[in-house]
């Protein structure tokens, strides 16, 4: 999505313990030796600032695995912002969003972190995007944009989360879901067994979300601008 013209106050960081996940879910909790730090974050769109910020929370938390869920440039602008796909020392993973162009997409691959129709397994944890989920389970799910009814309000109060995504998050109840997109409606939440984290950055109220799966235990914390 554009950029918006405004950034309200932050909100106060929030932790989140999970339930525990269903039969299928905990038995691939077993293959995770060691707790796994996620640092996820969602559309950058290039600016400096965020760039800059997700450098920091690298430096900071030392995650296992830095997740990108899309518009990390911005419409053929912000390609600065690739620049995190080669200088950061720790594993990447990453979806395309809708303001992220071909040369986009094109470095990603290159660089391997772009999850498409095969899965990535760091750590003991599977991650997938969109194309690969619709063939089977994952501990993490990846999209770009939330699930329909899920952290999907825009400030008009509209609804414009995915509907394909929720069927697959219904489907397989992933453990964890990272998403971005709707600039407005950062936060935690469930679906079903499924924890949902919309990480956006797009409006400079939060910097993402540090997740921690380790074994059957899953806690999501988001990260202050």
């Amino acid at each position: 999505r554009a950029l918006p013209g405004r950034s309200p106050a932050s909100p106060r960081p929030r932790c989140v313990a999970s339930r525990p996940p269903p039969r299928a879910s905990r038995d691939r909790a077993l293959a995770i030796i060691q707790a796994v730090r996620i640092l996820a974050c969602a559309d950058l769109h290039g600016r400096s600032n965020r760039v800059a910020r997700v450098r920091a929370l690298v430096a900071e938390h030392r995650p296992d695995v830095l997740c990108l869920a899309g518009d990390l440039t911005h419409a053929g602008s912000g390609y600065e912002a690739l620049e995190l796909l080669e200088a950061l020392d720790v594993p990447i993973v990453a979806v395309a969003g809708n303001m992220d162009d071909a040369h986009t997409v094109e470095a990603m691959r290159r660089r391997g972190v772009l999850l498409g129709e095969a899965t990535r397994v760091i750590g003991g944890v599977t991650f997938a995007g969109p194309e690969a989920a619709a063939a089977g389970p994952c501990d993490v799910l990846v999209t770009h944009e939330p699930p329909a009814g899920v952290l999907d309000r825009v400030g008009t109060g509209r609804h414009i989360g995915s509907p394909a995504v929720r069927a697959l998050i219904e489907r397989w109840q992933p453990r964890l879901h990272l998403c971005g997109h709707v600039h407005e409606s950062p936060g935690v939440a469930r679906l079903g067994a499924t924890t949902v984290v919309n990480c956006t950055m797009g409006r400079d109220e939060i910097a993402g979300a540090l997740a921690v799966l380790d074994g059957a235990a899953l806690d999501v914390r988001l990260l202050p601008p």
